[in-house]
Formats: structure tokens, sequence, C-alpha cells
């Protein structure tokens, strides 16, 4: 029986090796709930998502609940830059926007889309003053409603943040942000270094006026491929225990699908623009100006002590990229009197949508916007 079970497996193992290689899609399963598109500029769009009829979704394991009382706030998603808009909703049981949904919220999302060499030039203003607002009345129209609630990852919390400092009118009630740095220099190792040479930088540009403006967007502008390959190299002991794992788990087929769909996130990556980098770079890295609360973008100063929004923001425990530190920082730039700050289990991935995340981030979201969207 034992002799029959091991051949059992290991023709599964082998049937799983050759099925990955040639129909990697069988295992991929991103971007798999229902939407429709409300809004486009370009190649930014604005979904709306459904759920289809049911009493319950699965989530890792476990069932929950579809709530059959909405909230009256709707809630619109906000990725990072050099990722595709769908890391919100992976698999059908690690999915946050079903999630979110279940929990009774009214879920949109921006697509950033996936910019090319072409759009090397797309610098923050038109992320910060143009698309966001463009996206926030866009769901403000459609949903009939007078406020917003805004969620961002990374850099999209970022965005958030520049919008609402320099847009103190803007129709968004509440923030959630997940894994944003806002102090760039504590942020771990890299910051300790980036600090160091931001001294010297900063110097030279106050003597001799140098700035990295003039410089060709091209320059600065950084392929899928880089910026995969850049990513998996902040935790390379990371990257081969996964695959080891894999291996080690290549009968099972739900094991390999989790692997794959993860792993799609940093192998199928967009281009990040050379603008935004160069901007980032001379801002945010050597500047360290979120840091100071202030930051010019386009032709708008950006004053964070404006923002008066609800604040509810998030760091993984053991992210190798955006450190307790540098996420902390927020609760003293911005102006918000209801301000919340937590530190939940995972890396830079794993604290959004690790197999955590649904009992960590995303439970604490909900319950705390709950009662901030009726």
């Amino acid at each position: 029986m034992a002799k029959s079970s091991r051949l059992k497996t290991g023709l599964q193992a082998v049937g799983h090796i050759v099925e990955r290689r040639r129909y990697p899609d069988r295992f991929i399963q991103v971007d798999k709930t229902p939407w429709d598109e409300i809004y486009r500029d370009g190649i930014m769009a604005v979904r709306h998502y459904s759920l289809p009829p049911m009493d319950e979704i699965a989530v890792n394991d476990e069932s929950l609940p579809v709530s059959r009382e909405k909230h009256r706030i709707p809630l619109l998603l906000v990725p990072a830059l050099g990722i595709h808009c769908w890391t919100y909703d992976l698999m059908p049981n690690r999915s946050m926007v079903r999630y979110l949904m279940a929990r009774g919220y009214d879920v949109y999302l921006i697509d950033w889309g996936k910019p090319s060499n072409a759009d090397r030039s797309l610098g923050l203003d038109t992320y910060v003053n143009r698309w966001l607002p463009e996206a926030v009345n866009a769901v403000q129209a459609h949903a009939e409603c007078k406020d917003v609630n805004l969620m961002g990852y990374c850099m999209g919390g970022l965005l958030c943040l520049m919008y609402l400092g320099g847009h103190p009118g803007s129709p968004v009630k509440n923030l959630v942000t997940i894994a944003s740095p806002v102090n760039f220099h504590k942020s771990g190792p890299f910051g300790k270094v980036v600090s160091l040479a931001a001294i010297p930088a900063m110097q030279i540009h106050d003597w001799f006026k140098v700035r990295l403006e003039p410089l060709n967007d091209g320059l600065f502008h950084i392929p899928a491929n880089l910026l995969a390959l850049g990513f998996k190299m902040t935790n390379p002991p990371g990257v081969v225990q996964s695959y080891m794992d894999l291996v080690r788990n290549i009968a099972d087929r739900e094991y390999v699908t989790e692997y794959m769909t993860m792993g799609q996130w940093f192998n199928d990556m967009v281009d990040y623009p050379g603008a935004v980098v160069r901007e980032v770079i001379e801002k945010m890295l050597l500047a360290n100006s979120l840091a100071n609360g202030r930051i010019r973008v386009g032709g708008r100063e950006i004053d964070f002590s404006n923002i008066k929004q609800g604040l509810l923001a998030f760091a993984g425990s053991t992210d190798n990229i955006v450190s307790l530190r540098a996420a902390r920082e927020i609760l003293r730039v911005i102006g918000s009197q209801d301000k919340r700050f937590e530190v939940v289990p995972g890396g830079h991935a794993g604290v959004f949508s690790g197999s955590k995340a649904p009992s960590h981030s995303w439970r604490i979201s909900a319950d705390w916007l709950a009662s901030r969207s009726d």
C-alpha cells in the first residue's frame, strides 16, 4: 500500500513538473473576481468589483459569511507602482477585494496600467494631481456618494498621502496605508546608506545647483524584468528556500498553485516610469522630503499637516524593504487626530497578501473602517 502511494505521489509530481512548464496558466489564479471598468484616462483605469451571489466566501481554508449590510462609503484601493493591480485580487481564497466585499464594502480599484518606455516621462504630478483626483471623482459619480475611503499599498499609500496633503478639500473620509515608507533614511541598512550618501549629495546640490531633473527620463526608467530581479535580491535566501519548498511539495497541486500565483507577483511586474524614479531618488531618497512632511509635486506644494482624515497605517514585522521605523513616521507628519499604527506579521508582500493577512491587516482594516463608513 505504501509502495502504491509513493508511486502515485511520484506520478503526480512528474505530471505537475511537466504541466507547470507547458501550461503555467493552469496554476496561476489571479484577477478572477468580476469587475467593470467605470473610468479611463490613458493607461489608467478605475474598476468596480462585484461579488457573485453567494452566502460565503473562502478565505484560506476557512469560510467567511457574506454580509447583507452594506457600508455607505465606498472603498477605493490604490496599488503600488511597478506591479499589477490584481495583487489586490490574487487566488479566490486569498483575494482582498473579495474579503472586503464580503465585509460589506463597495470596492473600487485603480489600475495604473502597464507603462512602457514610451511612458518614461510619467511623473508624480500625473499620478498625484491628475489621476488620483480623477479616480476619486469617478467613484463619487458611480457610487453616487459624497465621501470615499482610500487604501494604498506601499507607493500607493504614499501617492494617497501626497494627494491628500496637496488637495485639502478632497472628498476622502479615511485612509489606510500598508507598508508605506515615510522616512526613507530609517528603512534598515539601505536607509542608512542612503542617508550617508545624501549628505554630500545635498551639499553638492546647494553649492552647484546640480539637479537630476534635466537628465533624460530614459536614464531612470526601470524595465519590468530588472525590477523583478531587484525585488528578489532583497531576500536571496528566501528565494532559494521558497524554491526548495516547491521541490518538496511538487506533488501537492494546491501548494504548486499557491507558489505559482504568488510568484507571478514578482515574475510579472511592470515598468517603473523613469520620471517617477528620478523624483523618488531626488526628493524622497536624498532630500527625504516626506519625513519633513513637505514635498513639491508639479506646481503644487504638498503639506502633510493638511491631512485631517482618519488614518490607519500598517507595517510588517519582517519587512526587509520598509522598516517599522520608516513606516511609523507617518504618525508624526500628518495632521490627523484620529490615527493608529499597527505592526502585523509578514514581509513586504506577506503583510499585504500572505496567509496571515486576512486575520491581521485585512480584518483590522475592515473593523476600523466599519465605524467610519456609515
